[in-house]
C-alpha cells in the first residue's frame, strides 16, 4: 500500500458517515438491530426508533470497522494470510464462525445487498479522505497510486463476499423452482382473496337489496278487501 496515515484512515473511517449513510435507509438499518449476533453483550436498543449512530452497540460496530480497515491499510498483499483473513470476513457474515472469537457467539448473518452497500459507501468515504490530504503531505501521483490500489483490495473483498452467497448451478435452479413456486402461491392467495371479497361484496349488495325492498313494502298503503 501506499504510504499514507493509515492509522488516521483506519480510526476516521467509521466516524465519516459510513453509519449515518446505513442510517438514513430502513432495509440497511435494520440490519444492526440484531439480538446478540455480533458478540455485543450491553444493552441493546429495541426498535429502528431507538436505535441511532451512536448507540453502545454501534459504538462496537464501529470498532470492528476500524479494525477491519487497520487490517487492509496495513497488510502485506504479497502474503496469503491476508486473503485468507479477507475470505473469514465474508464467511463469518453468512453465519459461520470463520474466527476463533465468533466460535460460541450467535451466527451472524448479513445480505450481501448490505455488504456490498458498505463496501461502495466505505470506497467513498476514503476517496474524500484521500483527495483532502494536502499536495505537500500526499502528492497527486501519490493519491493516484494509492486509490488505485485501494480499488483492487475492494473489489478482492466484495469478490470474497460474493463467493460465500454465489450457489451451484443445481442449487440456483432448486432456488428458482422455490421462488416460482412461492410467486404461484402468492398469486393464488391473491387471487382467492379476491374471489372472497367479491362474494363478500355480492353478498353485501343482496342484503342491501333484501332491506330495501322490506323498508319499500312496509311503506305501501295496507290494501283491504
Amino acid at each position: 500500500m501506499i504510504d499514507v496515515d493509515r492509522d488516521l484512515l483506519a480510526k476516521d473511517l467509521p466516524y465519516r458517515g459510513v453509519y449515518d449513510h446505513l442510517f438514513e435507509f430502513s432495509y440497511t438499518k435494520q440490519t444492526f438491530l440484531v439480538s446478540r449476533d455480533t458478540g455485543y453483550e450491553g444493552d441493546l436498543a429495541d426498535s429502528l426508533a431507538k436505535l441511532t449512530v451512536d448507540s453502545e452497540q454501534m459504538k462496537y460496530r464501529k470498532h470492528f470497522l476500524s479494525f477491519w480497515a487497520a487490517r487492509i491499510l496495513t497488510a502485506r498483499y504479497e502474503d496469503m494470510k491476508t486473503f485468507e483473513y479477507l475470505d473469514k470476513v465474508g464467511i463469518m457474515h453468512i453465519g459461520m464462525s470463520a474466527f476463533k472469537h465468533r466460535e460460541k457467539k450467535a451466527p451472524l448473518k448479513v445480505d450481501l445487498h448490505v455488504l456490498s452497500l458498505t463496501l461502495g459507501w466505505v470506497m467513498d468515504v476514503v476517496i474524500s479522505i484521500v483527495m483532502a490530504f494536502p499536495r505537500s503531505v500526499l502528492g497527486t501521483s501519490a493519491k493516484t497510486d494509492f486509490m488505485r490500489a485501494f480499488n483492487k483490495i475492494m473489489w478482492i473483498q466484495q469478490d470474497l463476499f460474493a463467493r460465500h452467497y454465489t450457489r451451484t448451478d443445481e442449487e440456483a435452479e432448486v432456488h428458482l423452482a422455490k421462488l416460482l413456486a412461492e410467486e404461484e402461491e402468492a398469486k393464488k392467495e391473491a387471487a382467492e382473496e379476491a374471489e372472497r371479497a367479491k362474494a363478500a361484496k355480492a353478498k353485501a349488495l343482496e342484503e342491501e337489496e333484501k332491506i330495501s325492498a322490506q323498508e319499500a313494502a312496509a311503506e305501501l298503503p295496507e290494501v283491504k278487501v
